[in-house]
């Protein structure tokens, strides 16, 4: 999970012989040429993880205040997230002169904090928060494909990953659905179990099988293809159901083929006299008179724009007629 391919002496220390051999490493190091001891913490090199694992020898040694900036924000925002008693340390991060250089040490934090043989439950809280600031308080998406790597390396090895696949929706981008969708074509068996885990609200895929089947991945494709521009946040977790529905179809916005807002399922353009006359009548039927319209309206504006203004201008009684002759009573 290093972000660079040169890696900082600790670091191999730490990957080589475990936590107790670095521990030491750096206790004699710091006793016998302190300086060397911090330009290695202060290297671009160093991964988070040595940081963190090397926290109380920074502190005995009192060598905190030599720490480049990086390192002494990034431990201040352990001790907040680690500690009983908050001190609103995130808060005052949040104001525009710190709020750009906060965001990339968390994205350090994430990015070089996993640890690949490593059982420790302080530091998956610690990714675990920084993860849930950048998703939801920072609104980074860049992020994504790491959170998404760090979920599935944790699954792979039994760990726990609620809480980090909560953080990972919370970025309310249904580009977190592509992301897991991808997975259904790993040749580990694990990938293919989590993804259809998380992806089991989406037609045709089945949760039953943990062997690649291409046809379930072309399934999902198809489906995200077909409604990604009107899913929207309904914020279910892992926490509240064995198999949440984080993203939701909002039937109105795909009816009228406009996109959607991913945390409030509003239309996010205007609509005129007409559409709104439209959505009003199509609001008053039953769900599965809903379904079959959105889906057929869907499928025809992509097929032949000129026809689908056509049905569209249709009374809604006549777009329900010509739906279901033409999809065959389909309404999933």
């Amino acid at each position: 999970m290093s972000n660079s391919k040169k890696i900082n002496t600790l670091d191999e220390i730490r990957i080589e012989n475990g936590i107790v051999k670095l521990k030491n490493h750096f206790q004699s190091l710091v006793k016998n040429n302190s300086k060397e001891a911090v330009n290695y913490l202060n290297d671009d090199h160093l991964q988070y993880v040595t940081l963190f694992e090397l926290r109380n020898e920074i502190e005995e040694f009192n060598i905190l205040t030599e720490l480049n900036t990086r390192n002494r924000i990034a431990l201040r925002i352990t001790k907040e997230i680690l500690s009983k008693e908050s001190n609103n340390l995130i808060a005052e991060y949040l104001s525009s002169h710190h709020i750009s250089k906060v965001c990339l040490i968390l994205k350090w934090i994430l990015e070089t904090g996993f640890a690949e043989n490593t059982v420790n439950n302080e530091l998956d809280k610690t990714i675990d928060t920084a993860a849930v600031l950048l998703t939801k308080v920072y609104r980074d998406k860049s992020i994504l494909p790491t959170i998404v790597n760090i979920i599935f390396n944790r699954f792979e090895k039994d760990y726990f990953i609620h809480d980090l696949v909560w953080a990972f929706f919370e970025s309310q981008d249904p580009y977190t659905l592509f992301l897991i969708g991808n997975r259904l074509k790993s040749n580990k068996k694990r990938d293919v179990q989590l993804a259809r885990k998380l992806l089991s609200f989406v037609p045709g895929i089945n949760v039953d099988s943990d062997i690649y089947d291409e046809k379930q991945y072309l399934s999902f494709l198809k489906w995200f293809e077909e409604n990604n521009l009107f899913l929207y946040y309904g914020g279910e977790s892992l926490q509240e159901t064995k198999n949440p529905i984080p993203f939701k179809i909002d039937l109105s916005g795909k009816y009228l083929c406009k996109v959607v807002s991913n945390e409030t399922g509003e239309i996010l353009i205007p609509l005129t006299p007409q559409e709104s006359k439209l959505l009003k009548q199509f609001n008053e039927l039953d769900e599965n008179s809903r379904i079959l319209l959105s889906n057929f309206s869907s499928i025809m504006r992509q097929s032949s724009m000129y026809w689908w203004n056509v049905w569209i201008n249709y009374p809604i009684l006549e777009q329900i007629r010509t739906a279901k002759t033409r999809m065959g009573g389909y309404y999933d």
